[in-house]
């Protein structure tokens, strides 16, 4: 279930936003802090994994455009297996966290989110790569599963 052209571009223009947000320097123009930059760039790269995620399980066709991210995310092993699942899962966890304000942390560091901006930039070319999404799994036929009192 290849991403449309849509979704690509939605997902491109994401990470030029983080990208712009990440390299203003210090004496850009506004009211953004460094600080405020990097949490920003933070939201946009979760805003581009969902959106690469929902590429991937194409979320209208199947159902899933109404339920949260975190069971999009569960659906998403049996879409793209489990190790890219567990990837992205880990991923959108780290960001979900940086994108949280509290008033006694600074927030994410520059670093880490120019770290965050290549691990989404590659598992979003992983996810939107042709034959990245599996399919969902049938169901077995229970009827053809061995009895109790066929295996003993």
């Amino acid at each position: 279930m290849p991403a449309t052209r849509n979704d690509v571009d939605t997902v491109t223009a994401l990470l030029a936003t983080a990208d712009a947000l990440l390299t203003e320097g210090p004496d850009a123009d506004g009211p953004l802090t460094p600080a405020g930059r990097a949490r920003g760039a933070a939201y946009a790269l979760r805003i581009a994994l969902e959106a690469a995620v929902d590429a991937t399980l194409t979320a209208e066709a199947a159902g899933l455009g109404a339920i949260s991210m975190r069971a999009k995310l569960l659906c998403l092993r049996h879409y793209a297996g489990p190790a890219l699942a567990h990837r992205v899962n880990a991923l959108w966890n780290r960001l979900s966290e940086g994108c949280k304000y509290h008033h006694d942390e600074i927030g994410p560091r520059h670093a880490q989110v120019h770290a965050w901006r290549a691990a989404v930039g590659s598992l979003v070319v992983e996810l939107t790569a042709p034959g990245a999404a599996v399919g969902f799994p049938q169901q077995r036929d229970d009827s053809a599963l061995p009895t109790e009192a066929s295996t003993c």
